[in-house]
Parts: structure tokens; sequence; C-alpha cells
């Protein structure tokens, strides 16, 4: 079931983590998440990106983007992840410095970056000195220790991997340029009134054949998909204009019902739109009530 991870600290880390996930596990988070392929086979759906991992790739995530792995339930699915609040960085670094550092999740959002086998090894070193002092910092504290070194080394390496031109389209098989295509057209019409017979002629494939290839490329279905899509598009126009009403984000998102758009949209976030609505209005009251001196 997709939900919308909350951070318990600034930055949290998850070093070559090989738990198994749920199929079709999808979710989305307002920071920034670096996430770095080590062993195993893996397609990754991120926002209308599908993406062949292989191992040494190395994405960048940015933001509210709707994101599901789906690796081979036969092989290890090895995986070191960090994830952080970008106004972490303002506490370590002066305002310049700090956005220099997040200039690549900013403004390439949701890259791949296949990395040669020289960068592989210095982003296992530096991944592995992470992890040997993440437990140790006072994770609450604006202190530059060895950790945070650890972690501007990484993002100074990133900046520097992301100057030279970044190719994230290896690695794609037919079958996978085929679903591609169909998650554009998706992309493309979420919020309309689309039919399984709109897509297959769109893409001149049959409906049995387009169905089984995404469920089998993706681990999840069209529709799934589809809805998944849809409800994380209102929860970003929730989180930015909570002003607005329910019914008003329910037809813009694609829903005719809004019943159906309620039953959904609590099943995947946790609670009803109303609630979600109401949670974002009184954090971006929060963010603008004027400092008290």
């Amino acid at each position: 079931m997709p939900s919308v991870l909350q951070l318990q600290q600034p930055i949290e880390m998850s070093y070559r983590n090989d738990a198994p996930i749920e199929r079709s596990s999808f979710h989305s988070h307002a920071f920034y998440e670096i996430y770095y392929f080590q062993e195993g086979e893996c397609t990754y759906l991120i926002g209308d990106k599908l993406m062949a991992l292989q191992p040494g790739d190395l994405i960048l995530m940015h933001g509210m983007t709707l994101h599901s792995p789906n690796p081979s339930p036969h092989l290890p699915y090895v995986r070191s992840i960090v994830h952080f609040d970008p106004a972490y960085l303002f506490r370590l670094l002066q305002p310049e410095p700090a956005s220099a550092l997040l200039k690549p999740f900013e403004e390439l959002r949701n890259i791949r970056i296949p990395l040669p086998a020289a960068d592989r090894a210095e982003m296992e070193r530096i991944l592995s000195l992470m992890n040997e002092s993440y437990g140790k910092r006072e994770a609450l504290t604006p202190a530059v220790g060895r950790f945070e070194l650890r972690f501007l080394e990484l993002l100074q390496r990133i900046g520097e991997w992301c100057a030279a031109p970044v190719d994230d389209l290896g690695h794609r098989s037919h079958r996978e340029k085929l679903v591609q295509e169909i998650i554009s057209y998706l992309e493309a019409h979420f919020a309309e009134d689309i039919v399984l017979d709109d897509i297959a002629d769109a893409l001149h494939l049959t409906k049995p054949y387009l169905s089984n290839l995404f469920k089998k490329i993706t681990g999840t279905t069209v529709f799934k998909y589809l809805y998944n899509r849809r409800v994380n598009q209102a929860k970003i126009l929730f989180r930015f204009e909570p002003e607005r009403s329910v019914s008003s984000v329910c037809r813009e998102v694609g829903f005719a019902h809004p019943a159906h758009f309620s039953r959904l949209f609590k099943a995947m976030a946790g609670m009803s739109p109303e609630a979600y609505r109401k949670r974002m209005l009184e954090q971006a009251r929060a963010q603008n009530a004027p400092m008290e001196g």
C-alpha cells in the first residue's frame, strides 16, 4: 500500500539493506533521497520514468515524486539509501555552499547515474565510512562531526558526477521501452477519463499483452499505477494549495466520483483527503506564523 514517508530525524541512512520489500510498494516523501543499487535485479518506477537498474546505479530523488522498486524475487536485493531534509544542509553550511550541493537534486530531479568502476569504489568507501559513524552522531545538533563531513563529501562527489553529461536511459530492453511508453501516456492523460482501450489503441498493442507486460515489468497493474498517480498528485496539490477544496482537487486529478476518490485516498494515505488537507493547512499556517520575540 502506498504511503507518504516521514523522517524521524533530519537525515536517516540505511546501509547495504537486503530486506525484502512488498511488491508494488508505492510511496512518496517530501525529503530528498540518495539511492545506490548494489546487488540484484530491479526495475524502478520513479514518476514517469522506468529504470532498469544494474549494480552501481545511483539515483537522486527530489521531493514528492511517486516511486516503487520492483526487484527480482529470486535474487538478493541490496541497496543503500540516504534520506535527508534539504533544510538540514542549511544548518551545516552557509546558504551559498548549501544551495550549490543541492543543485543536482533540484535541477536534474529523479535522475539515474550509472557509475563506472572507480566511482563505484569511491561511493562504497564514503557510504561505509558514513555507516561507521552514523549511530555515533548527535542527530539533532548542528555540529559538523565525522558523519556530517562524510555526508558533505558524498554530496560534493555527486555534484562532480553530475557535472558531466548524464545518460539515465541505458540498460533498457524492448519490453521496458514499451512499458515506458505506457507510463508516458498515463503521465500525459492521468487526469482524463482513461480506459484500457485508449492506451492499447494509442500504442498499437493488444489489451492482454499490454496488461501482462506492464504487470511483469513494474510489479503492479496499469490501473493501480493510475490511481496511485492521481492520489499522489492530490497530495501534492493539498501540500502546495491547502486552501483548495477536496472536491476541486478530486476533479483536477481525474476522479469523477468524490466517494471513489475519498475511499482510495484514505486507503493509500491512511487518512481522508479532508484530514490530509487540514494537516497541510495547519503546517502552512505554522510556517507562516510571525516569530515572537
